[in-house]
Formats: C-alpha cells, sequence, structure tokens
C-alpha cells in the first residue's frame, strides 16, 4: 500500500523512531558485552566454561552478531569451537581478543594499547574487494592472518605477503604490540607510507574497518 501526503511523512516518522530505538538497544547491549569482557579479563584467564558463556550470551543478543565487538567475538569463538575443543592456547588467544576491544579504542587512535603510538590509519576510507590486492600485518581478533585472508579471497580479491607499489589496502590487526614500529609488522607499515609519499595510493585500514566492510557486503548480500 502506498502512501501519500501526511500518511507518508506519518510512516517516515515511525520508521525513524524505530530505528533510533533499534540503535539505543544495540548501544545498551554493546556496553553490556563490554562490560562481561572486563569481567572475564580479571583474573587474566579465560576458562573454558566462560567460552561456552560468551557463545550463549551472544546467541541470546543476535543483533550484535554482526556488529563489532560482537562479530569479531563470535567469530573468535566460532573458531574455538569449531572442533570441539577448547585448547589453553585458544584460550589465551580469546584473552587477548577480549583485552585489545576493551582497551584504547582502536578506530579512533589506530592504536590498541594506551601506550602505543599511533598508526596511521586512513580516515574513514572506501573499501573494495573485487580484483583489489590486500595485505595483512599484526595480529587480528577476528582471527588468525590466514582466516582472515581466506575471506578475502572468497570476495574476489588477491592477497599477497608483502607491501608493494602496487598494493591497494594494508589492513593492521589490532592486537599491536607497544614497540611496534620496531617490529616487521612496523616495517610494512613504514613502506606502505614511504610508497604513499611518492604517490603510490596504498589505504592503510584497521582491522575494525575491514570488518565493517565484510558486514556491509554480507547486509547486501
Amino acid at each position: 500500500m502506498a502512501f501519500t501526503g501526511s500518511k507518508a511523512k506519518s510512516a517516515d516518522q515511525l520508521g525513524y523512531a524505530l530505528r533510533a530505538i533499534e540503535v539505543q538497544q544495540i548501544k545498551k547491549a554493546t556496553e553490556h558485552l563490554l562490560g562481561i569482557c572486563n569481567g572475564l579479563i580479571a583474573d587474566a584467564r579465560i576458562e573454558p566454561s566462560e567460552v561456552h558463556f560468551l557463545q550463549t550470551w551472544l546467541a541470546d543478543n543476535a543483533g550484535l552478531r554482526d556488529r563489532w565487538p560482537g562479530s569479531a567475538i563470535t567469530h573468535r569463538i566460532d573458531n574455538i569451537l569449531d572442533d570441539g575443543l577448547i585448547t589453553q592456547a585458544e584460550c589465551i588467544e580469546l584473552l587477548d581478543t577480549l583485552r585489545s576491544i576493551v582497551s584504547t579504542d582502536f578506530s579512533d587512535t589506530g592504536s590498541a594499547a594506551p601506550n602505543c603510538p599511533a598508526v596511521p590509519i586512513e580516515d574513514d576510507p572506501s573499501i573494495f574487494f573485487r580484483d583489489m590486492t590486500f595485505c595483512f600485518t599484526g595480529r587480528f581478533t577476528w582471527g588468525s592472518r590466514a582466516t582472515c585472508e581466506r575471506a578475502t579471497l572468497a570476495l574476489d580479491a588477491t592477497v599477497v605477503d608483502s607491501v608493494t607499489q602496487r598494493l591497494d589496502y594494508l589492513v593492521v590487526g589490532s592486537l599491536i604490540e607497544p614497540q611496534w614500529a620496531h617490529t616487521t609488522f612496523g616495517r610494512k607499515i613504514q613502506k606502505a607510507l614511504s610508497y604513499k609519499d611518492d604517490g603510490h595510493d596504498i589505504i592503510i585500514v584497521s582491522e575494525q574497518q575491514w570488518i565493517a566492510a565484510l558486514e556491509d557486503i554480507a547486509r547486501k548480500s
């Protein structure tokens, strides 16, 4: 049924109101999730029972599963439970992920730790996948580097191991060490910056920006 005049305006206003309520609910649930993460990392370890608790909580709050940080936690937990076993190494990786998520806002500073020098992340980049070339560096909350690369390859992009003049995107993992500038991880960033200074169109993006691009494609498909 088509609306005209004041009826159409009322329908628009109702839609805006419902969207505002949804946004507020998501914000509140996200704050709750961050509180849970803070509680889980307080004793500096993650137990298998806590992995299952997070899985259940996210299933009950499905609206967060495709939004950061819920998407990153969900993906990490799905990887842990994929083989039916929860190892100590996987619990440590989840602990690192949760610590990263509740620390300094990576999307604002380019740094996952308060004392890290900021990574020169592009502000609000447009990220495309088909026929684009990506390189990944650092450690990722979303999963292993290989997992991130496979997700990118599935969208008809190319993934390379090193930074070259032909690179389109350098994706920086959000688990950053305080001395990142002196690591291989840092040297890739510095090389990309050097090429940018020479006029090459390399875009340095954060893991969160890359995840948001994946989620955008998933919503549209």
